[in-house]
């Protein structure tokens, strides 16, 4: 999810249930705890261009963000003296455990079980842009701030949050019946593999992805109609000499194998007998949106084996 949509779940969920028991500290300590597991965004600054495969990690393991939590807890404690410090610590971890939820049900994934294991679970219910959630979060804020519902911003709070959490159910619905839909289309041949990522725009639209052979066959699925769409077809050329020398050489290309879902692999020849192979997931590659393909990484391949690492391509 993004920044805004997690602060609007710490708002929604501190005004509904926990600003008059706890007191008005209740709502700022769950907005910072929504973003707190976010802290392994610093990845992306320095370490390389594959830092992408290490996002949600530190900050979203479940043996380190209570660690986190500790420390912000430590910091409020500062600022309301008068708060015991084991409530805050409790708000924190109730703030940063809603976070990596809602990061586990979009098809990023999280490491929760960093540093011991690479291991990143899904749900893959929720687009990692969802307006629609976002807007039902945003919702009791608008009303008291348009109307006179002020007075009454936990009830609305309340109605939000069980709206947020009728939504998320109905996707994850949504997602079984575009699952069902997906495995229709090869009823004879047991693809090698087989995946339904969230589409934008809506939770009626998702991605379907199966792999015969060397062959991706993407889908676009509405689970409310049944209707299912072949929209393209991708080619991977893994099992290529040049493909399998950056997967052996290049610990960059290792990284990425272990973080893509569905990679695509192309390889195509290039001057002085060196071979140019790129790489990309249609875990990101969404039909409804841009053509352009994210997280696409650059390697060549030298005739005497060498392998240079070219890194993102712009």
């Amino acid at each position: 999810m993004d920044p805004v949509t997690h602060t609007l779940i710490g708002a929604v969920t501190a005004n509904a249930f926990l600003k008059r028991k706890v007191g008005p500290e209740a709502v700022p300590v769950l907005c910072w705890a929504s973003n707190l597991p976010d802290i392994d965004v610093l990845v992306l600054l320095g370490s390389g261009p594959a830092g992408v495969a290490m996002r949600r990690s530190f900050g979203h393991s479940a043996f380190l963000y209570p660690l986190w939590c500790a420390a912000l807890a430590w910091l409020f404690k500062k600022l309301y003296p008068n708060q015991r410090y084991a409530t805050l610590f409790l708000l924190c971890l109730l703030g940063a455990s809603l976070h990596v939820f809602f990061d586990l049900v979009n098809s990023f994934g999280v490491l929760a079980l960093w540093p011991f294991s690479d291991y990143r679970p899904e749900l893959a219910i929720l687009f990692i842009l969802d307006l629609i959630l976002t807007g039902i979060l945003l919702a009791p804020f608008l009303a008291a701030w348009l109307t006179p519902w002020r007075s009454r911003l936990r009830h609305a709070c309340r109605i939000s949050a069980a709206l947020a959490c009728a939504y998320v159910l109905f996707c994850a619905g949504a997602r079984m019946k575009a699952e069902m839909l997906l495995m229709r289309q090869s009823p004879l041949l047991k693809p090698d593999f087989s995946y339904v990522f969230p589409e934008p725009l809506g939770p009626h639209r998702w991605r379907g992805v199966l792999l015969f052979g060397n062959e991706y066959r993407v889908y676009l699925i509405n689970a409310l109609s049944g209707r299912v769409e072949l929209r393209a077809l991708a080619v991977t050329d893994e099992a290529k000499p040049a493909a399998a020398a950056v997967l052996r050489a290049s610990p960059m290309a290792a990284q990425l194998e272990g973080f893509f879902k569905a990679p695509v692999w192309r390889v195509t020849p290039a001057r002085g007998g060196a071979a140019e192979v790129s790489v990309y997931d249609l875990r990101f590659r969404t039909l409804l949106l841009s053509r352009r393909r994210p997280f696409e990484y650059l390697f060549r391949v030298f005739p005497d084996g060498r392998v240079q690492e070219l890194g993102r391509a712009s």
